[in-house]
């Protein structure tokens, strides 16, 4: 139930070993279908959830219902570490597809990390990259074209999917509406429908049936701006499908298998 938690720390150079202990706490296992109110805004909860499949998604909703999503969830991702620290949410979460999900009680993660400074640094790990794909998405969202805004969640989603397992010869699922994606970016569905086009009639990627395959790497984290450093333990130059571009070395092996 753990592996792509583990997965990812192993791709950012670390070893998931002090996090072993998680697997002791009595671990409640449970499925979701797609759609579906995993946290609701508000909620106070004594437990931290982490998500070990499927995609999900946090998001706010406006007093007019319009939503808009702040962060894609992967499997390995906590939905709400931070209720560790503070138990009012300040955000939903919804199942963007099937999930799994496992929970494990505050009581229970805090006497680990009492007992495993290790433990605790990795956990901090966790809200520091969090932080840092929101500084991205903030700089898409106010400075990136909307092609280049595109262009940095597809590279994004790759480099993170691949790092657990998710996705292989430059291809990954994402199982998200044209609507779905306009909340992610902020912008209509109208105009998303037209980046994608543009995008395809470029030959940067292909999208069929949920299937996002990138066609020219280099070319697409070009126009994205892309640099995965934000998401691993540092910045090393590396290769995906044999185009050179910015990206560390473990997420790049993974996103180029």
């Amino acid at each position: 139930m753990l592996n792509t938690l583990f997965l990812k720390v192993g791709q950012r150079g670390q070893t998931g070993e002090p996090l072993a202990g998680l697997a002791e706490l009595g671990l409640r296992e449970r499925q979701t279908a797609r759609n579906q109110d995993l946290m609701r805004e508000g909620d106070r909860s004594a437990s931290v959830t982490l998500l070990t499949n499927g995609l999900a998604a946090r998001y706010r909703l406006l007093s007019s219902g319009r939503r808009q999503i702040t962060t894609l969830l992967v499997p390995g991702d906590f939905l709400d570490l931070s209720s560790l620290l503070v138990r009012g949410r300040d955000f939903g979460v919804v199942s963007l597809s099937p999930c799994r999900i496992v929970t494990f009680e505050h009581d229970q993660l805090r006497k680990l990390c009492e007992s495993s400074i290790s433990a605790t640094m990795l956990l901090w790990q966790e809200t520091v990259v969090e932080a840092a794909i929101q500084r991205e998405w903030l700089v898409s969202m106010g400075r990136r074209t909307a092609k280049g805004q595109m262009a940095h969640l597809i590279c994004e989603l790759r480099v993170r999917l691949a790092a657990v397992g998710r996705g292989e010869n430059a291809s990954f699922h994402l199982p998200l509406t044209q609507t779905e994606l306009a909340d992610v970016v902020g912008l209509s569905p109208v105009h998303v429908n037209r980046i994608l086009k543009e995008l395809r009639r470029d030959g940067l990627v292909a999208w069929s049936n949920y299937v996002i395959r990138i066609l020219d790497w280099e070319r697409l984290a070009e126009i994205g701006e892309f640099n995965a450093a934000y998401l691993t333990a540092g910045p090393v130059e590396a290769s995906a499908n044999g185009a050179s571009a910015k990206t560390p070395d473990n997420a790049q092996q993974a996103a180029g298998r």
